[in-house]
Order: structure tokens, then C-alpha cells, then sequence
């Protein structure tokens, strides 16, 4: 069994890459492997955390660091997050050992791993997520640092879509799945409520109209009261949101706040469909949600035409779910609202053979230990 040091964004931080890692990690320590998870501090960032961080239980093998040093005001003004991430990682290392340390976002975290690496001698791997290639790697931002860790790193995991970028870097480039949920805990139930419930969810950015969600309120609006609306979100963009749909909708909706990954599986099983406009995004991304959604037979309502044929190049074999991805026009708000009554009218969103599932997630799980112990054996 291996010692693994992931640093990583981690609960009750919001985001694909905490969920991701937070699944993860925690699998791998089920396992037998010893998972020390380096993260941030738990209040850096209230806009995009879970307010409720009831849900961080004891799992044995699984042991959570953050700093916890308060930082003298210094000059340049700033917090050093990244330099105290590092600082624990080589205290973490001290004092239990690791084999192998594995990173999620390429910024910081992986940078913080190349650093962490290169100082104590131990391999490292790279991991990245969707904007951090855009937002970093693409515009040559950085490309002295980012293409020297790229080039050191013992592993670079990436997905079929991003690997040929790699080559160029290094040829220790591994492909897997971004994602694939844990058929365990995201599983279809039977939902007969009178009024189905559609569900908007995600960041809410200050640019929340680059996912469509203005797109959504006039869908909403259309559709009238034949359905529940709950929006689950926060962010810096939120206030102005919930202001705009409260001057547009005179429908009720529900608010929530972010939640901790354990509870998405009940919160998916307890909707009917979850919005996910993807036409004013200014670059596609993967989107664990929509894996997750499907996995427990939510419909997803998309603009996107080739959703589909993407989450299958990505590794998720949906081809039974196919029914449950609700294609919309884009700009005709009354004409996706005839589109998802219709629906919504017909569709029995459990009845799908889901006898494949357990199969995929061994396989993802087998992939990801199998590029870990191959960077120290």
C-alpha cells in the first residue's frame, strides 16, 4: 500500500476539482493506500465554501491538512496561500513519509506539488482541470514555470481530449476519465412527486450570463407553475442573480447554498432535471455534475447538441442515458418550454439498465491507482 500526499482543492471549497478530489482520495483510502490530503484553509474563500462542514467524518487511512499559521502583515500585502500549502506538504512529508504526491488544479496546487517534489526528491504527478488550461496554459501565462513542471513531473494525468498538448512537454503522459461517479452513492430513485422539480446549480460567478442562466429565468418564466425551481449557488455574482430572478419570475423558487459532496446524491435523487446551458460559455468544460446527474437519472437540459458524443469521448459510456440529455433551443425560450413539457409529460427517468456502471467506476478507480504506484515503482 502506498503513502500518497494529494495536494489539492478540497472540501468545503465548491468545485468539480474539491468533489473530484474529495471522492477520490477517499476511495483510494478505502483501499488500503494512506491519504494525506495538503488543502486550504477552511474560511479562505466563504463565497465558494459549503457553510455546513458537518460532513467531514472520520475515515480511516484519510487525514486532512491546512495551515492554520496567521501570517504577519509583510510586504507585498498578501496571504502567501501557496508558500503555506507548500510548508505543510514538507511538514506532512516529514512526519509520515509518502511514496508519491499527487495534485489537482494545475494552479496552485500542481505548482505547489512540482515545488514540493523537486525539494525532497519524492515523484510527483500533475493534474489539471479545465479553466486552469485556458486560463493559464493557452495565453502563455507563466509558460517558463508551467512548461519546466510539466517537464519534471513524474506522471501528467490528463483525458483524451487535452492529451495530445502534453507531448510536446513530456512523454509520461497518462489518460483517464475526468470523472466517473461512484455507482454506490449516485443511483437512480423512483420519483413520483406531482410537480416536478427543475434545479439550477453551479457558482454564481459575475459573469453568471456566460452559462446561460438569463436564458434559464426566461425558460422558467415560460414554463409557469407546472414545476418546482430550486437554484442551489453562491458566489460574487449571487446577489445580483437572485436579484435579476426575483424582478423577472413571478414564480416561487427555492435558494440553497452550496453542499458537501456526500449530500449531492440525495439532493440529484430528490430532482427531475438540472439546467445546464453551455452555448454562452466563453470555453466548453467537463462538468462532473452532468456525470452525476445522469448517473441518478436527472434529466439534464442542454443547448448543446454533442453533449452526448463528448461525455462519451471523456470515458462515460452513457449510451442508455442518452434519453435523459434534453436538447433546447438556445435563444427560443417558449419553444424549449413546449420542448420540456412534452418531456416531462412522457418520461420515466428510472427505468434505465444501470447494470454497467459498477464495471466503469472499477475500472476508473483501477486507472487511477494503477498511474499513482507506477511513479515510485
Amino acid at each position: 500500500m502506498a503513502r500518497i500526499i494529494c495536494i489539492s482543492k478540497y472540501p468545503p471549497l465548491e468545485g468539480g476539482i474539491a468533489a473530484k478530489t474529495f471522492w477520490l482520495c477517499r476511495a483510494l483510502a478505502e483501499r488500503g493506500h494512506t491519504m494525506h490530503i495538503v488543502t486550504d484553509q477552511e474560511n479562505i474563500d466563504a463565497d465558494y465554501s459549503s457553510p455546513d462542514s458537518k460532513f467531514d467524518l472520520s475515515i480511516k487511512n484519510l487525514h486532512i491538512h491546512r495551515p492554520d499559521e496567521k501570517i504577519p502583515w509583510h510586504i507585498p500585502n498578501d496571504a502567501h496561500p501557496s508558500l503555506a500549502l507548500l510548508n505543510i506538504a514538507l511538514e506532512v512529508i516529514d512526519r509520515y513519509g509518502a511514496d508519491a504526491i499527487d495534485t489537482g488544479y494545475l494552479i496552485p496546487y500542481g505548482l505547489v506539488g512540482c515545488l514540493a517534489g523537486q525539494i525532497t526528491g519524492i515523484p510527483f504527478m500533475l493534474r489539471h482541470g479545465g479553466s486552469d488550461l485556458h486560463k493559464f496554459v493557452e495565453v502563455g501565462l507563466w509558460r517558463h514555470l508551467i512548461s519546466k513542471a510539466f517537464a519534471s513531473a513524474s506522471a501528467i494525468v490528463t483525458d483524451m481530449e487535452n492529451s495530445e498538448r502534453f507531448y510536446e512537454h513530456s512523454q509520461r503522459v497518462v489518460t483517464v476519465p475526468p470523472y466517473i461517479p461512484n455507482p454506490a452513492f449516485f443511483k437512480p430513485l423512483t420519483n413520483e412527486a406531482p410537480r416536478p422539480t427543475l434545479a439550477l446549480i453551479g457558482k454564481a460567478n459575475y459573469h453568471w450570463r456566460h452559462k446561460g442562466w438569463h436564458r434559464v429565468v426566461e425558460i422558467m418564466k415560460s414554463l409557469g407553475d407546472r414545476f418546482h425551481y430550486l437554484v442551489l449557488s453562491q458566489g460574487t455574482g449571487f446577489k445580483d442573480f437572485r436579484k435579476y430572478v426575483e424582478a423577472r419570475l413571478d414564480l416561487p423558487v427555492g435558494w440553497r447554498s452550496f453542499v458537501h459532496p456526500l449530500e449531492m446524491p440525495s439532493l440529484l435523487q430528490a430532482i427531475s432535471g438540472v439546467f445546464f446551458l453551455q452555448q454562452d460559455l466563453p470555453f466548453p468544460v467537463f462538468s462532473n455534475l452532468a456525470a452525476e446527474a445522469l448517473y441518478c437519472n436527472v434529466t439534464i437540459i442542454t443547448d448543446r447538441q454533442g453533449m452526448m458524443q463528448n461525455l462519451k469521448k471523456q470515458g462515460l459510456q452513457v449510451d442508455a442515458e442518452s434519453r435523459h440529455i434534453l436538447v433546447v433551443p438556445n435563444d427560443q425560450p417558449d419553444k424549449a418550454a413546449e420542448t420540456i413539457n412534452k418531456y416531462f409529460e412522457h418520461a420515466i427517468p428510472w427505468q434505465i439498465d444501470i447494470s454497467r456502471r459498477e464495471a466503469d467506476y472499477a475500472a476508473y478507480m483501477q486507472k487511477n491507482e494503477e498511474v499513482i504506484l507506477s511513479v515510485f515503482r
